[in-house]
């Protein structure tokens, strides 16, 4: 089976490559992104996909393409012409060049804008509130569209937080969620800018990436796009179960209302659809944190 991968040297990118490495069911990968940190045994196409030819060349000679490279929401909302031509110009032309074949693509929460009211569930109808997640609900519609006319198989899997991604990673407003993991590694204190009450959707990348791979492999296509699961956090619970495991770190609260509204006032989730496809999360923080842990060691493994 021939995969292309885009986005693949990102936080998700690389956590799905390691992935599919391990279960050695892939004997031709291309990865693509816009440059790449060191070199690996698979074909690699580095440049922009907001250039025609290079995704051409990407689209080419695969049987099916998993699209994660995207600008992040912060990054989003200050550039909304960016935002466009990358978050959804970029998806509708894959739309358009797989036709007969499989696109996976990684959509997002922000669909439900900040906030949602709750609880979410199959049923709940998006209403995007940034920049960011109108593209990923403009991108959601066209793909439903391209699966009712028989056009392409797949599916939008809706992310929630991923964590942990690098320290302070650039354009994600949500970074303090992974920033909390780093801090607690380290022995160091931090300040956690939402109150110990409030609430997100996290699950760990190596939870996502097996869930992104359970799509890019398998068969059909999904009209609707798919909430992934997704653990409900508070605030307080995570800081308290990082104290115990790591003693030595040492939190503290500071809330930033429009972190808060924005990243960490998430309802009680219900993804019952998901799970009949057989996608899956973490089942309770602690759970949560031995798979974080494990990411951030330095061999990651997968589990």
């Amino acid at each position: 089976m021939r995969l292309t991968i885009t986005g693949a040297d990102g936080f998700v990118g690389r956590a799905v490559v390691r992935r599919l490495r391990d279960a050695g069911a892939v004997a031709d990968l291309l990865l693509v992104d816009r440059a790449f940190a060191e070199p690996g045994p698979e074909r690699r196409l580095a440049g922009d996909l907001t250039d025609p030819a290079l995704l051409a060349a990407a689209t080419r000679d695969c049987d099916a393409l998993l699209h994660l490279a995207a600008l992040p929401g912060g990054a989003a909302e200050r550039d909304p012409a960016a935002s466009r031509s990358i978050n959804l110009d970029v998806p509708l032309r894959l739309i358009e060049a797989l036709a007969g074949r499989r696109l996976v693509l990684a959509g997002s929460i922000a669909v439900f804008g900040a906030a949602p009211a709750g609880p979410v569930d199959d049923g709940t109808m998006p209403v995007p509130d940034s920049v960011y997640g109108t593209h990923k609900r403009m991108v959601e519609l066209a793909f439903a569209d391209a699966v009712r006319r028989g056009v392409i198989a797949g599916a939008v899997l809706r992310l929630p937080g991923i964590v942990a991604r690098a320290p302070a990673a650039s354009g994600f407003g949500s970074a303090f969620l992974s920033d909390m993991f780093h801090a607690a590694m380290a022995a160091r204190p931090y300040v956690v800018p939402v109150a110990s009450d409030a609430t997100s959707w996290l699950c760990s990348v190596r939870a996502c990436a097996a869930n992104l791979v359970r799509a890019l492999l398998g068969a059909g296509a999904e009209r609707a796009a798919v909430t992934l699961p997704a653990l409900r956090v508070r605030m307080g619970d995570l800081v308290g179960a990082l104290e115990v495991r790591l003693p030595g770190v040492s939190f503290t609260h500071a809330e930033d209302p429009a972190l808060r509204r924005a990243f960490a006032s998430y309802p009680p989730l219900v993804t019952a659809r998901a799970a009949a496809l057989g996608f899956t999360a973490e089942a309770d923080v602690d759970a949560l944190i031995d798979a974080v842990l494990a990411d951030l060691s330095p061999n990651p493994t997968q589990g």
